[in-house]
């Protein structure tokens, strides 16, 4: 297996304007990590040439014009297929870094990828980022990661680590115990210390906090502590199994991709990626557990 070099970022488009914004915080990733932007708009087989001829040509108009004012390269591409199958194919066949898409929210208006982001997630085999509105302002000054302090979950210390350095974020953990246990609340501080450690030898700024409150809902601690650190970015974590992990506990995961209006990451825990991504190491730095104490997988 040879090392792949992963400079795009793909954007899914449906030419709204939540996918606009997707194009807003592509282009700021786009420009620090010197990454290039491809847009892709997917059609179903029963849409005709001159509808596509059509598509194309107004992909082409808005390629163009991003190109021309943000000094980015940017392409395009018109599929057919499922969103779902389409988007991680082409991210796989691009050798994206990331996907990108905008999305309303299941309160919002449904448009093509409006409901489907959580599948269209779980079927990615790179990290994607959903976002609902434009950037208030260029970065992420404060990345909020929530940890269920399983192995899995510690691996989004790395993807917070690349973009904490390239923005100079501040990276705020948090956890949520539902247990009064002050066995397990010492085994859950310890691993919490080891995140501390290992984002401080990487020299990024870190805060953390445990939040002890049986029966919370966690999506709302979750919201609540990111505006409290004025958040900019979440990131959660999905399992390459096809189904998101169950962060606290069912479908809290979905509900932050829903409710939250800032943008929300999603990286896949995988130690290694399939052999047909053609890629001898992980895009996720490994995380240090020195203690021991991390729930690895097929550990109980």
């Amino acid at each position: 297996m040879t090392s792949v070099e992963r400079d795009t970022i793909l954007v899914a488009t449906d030419f709204t304007p939540v996918a606009d914004c997707a194009i807003d915080h592509a282009i700021e990733i786009a420009k620090l990590f010197n990454h290039k932007l491809c847009l892709l708009h997917i059609v179903s087989k029963k849409t005709g040439q001159l509808q596509r001829d059509k598509i194309i040509r107004k992909l082409e108009k808005i390629a163009n014009a991003y190109q021309d004012r943000s000094g980015i390269e940017i392409t395009y591409r018109l599929e057919e297929g499922s969103i779902f199958d389409e988007i991680s194919r082409t991210a796989s066949k691009l050798k994206a870094e990331f996907v990108i898409m905008g999305i309303h929210g299941k309160k919002g208006v449904q448009h093509i990828l409006g409901s489907y982001a959580y599948k269209v997630i779980t079927s990615s085999k790179v990290p994607v980022m959903v976002v609902k509105k434009k950037h208030h302002h260029v970065g992420y000054n404060n990345i909020v990661v929530p940890i269920d302090f399983t192995y899995e979950s510690g691996q989004k210390v790395g993807q917070a680590i690349k973009f904490a350095k390239y923005f100079d974020s501040t990276v705020h953990i948090i956890g949520v115990i539902q247990s009064k246990s002050s066995v397990y609340k010492i085994k859950k501080e310890a691993i919490l210390k080891n995140i501390m450690d290992y984002l401080s030898n990487h020299g990024v700024k870190a805060k953390a906090e445990i939040i002890i409150k049986p029966g919370a809902d966690i999506d709302d601690e979750v919201f609540e502590y990111s505006e409290k650190h004025d958040a900019d970015l979440i990131m959660i974590v999905a399992e390459k199994s096809g189904r998101i992990s169950e962060l606290f506990g069912n479908n809290v995961p979905e509900q932050i991709i829903d409710k939250a209006d800032i943008p929300v990451l999603t990286v896949i825990p995988n130690l290694e990626y399939d052999e047909d991504l053609e890629w001898d190491e992980t895009f996720l730095s490994p995380f240090y557990d020195p203690l021991g104490v991390i729930d690895k997988p097929g550990q109980s």
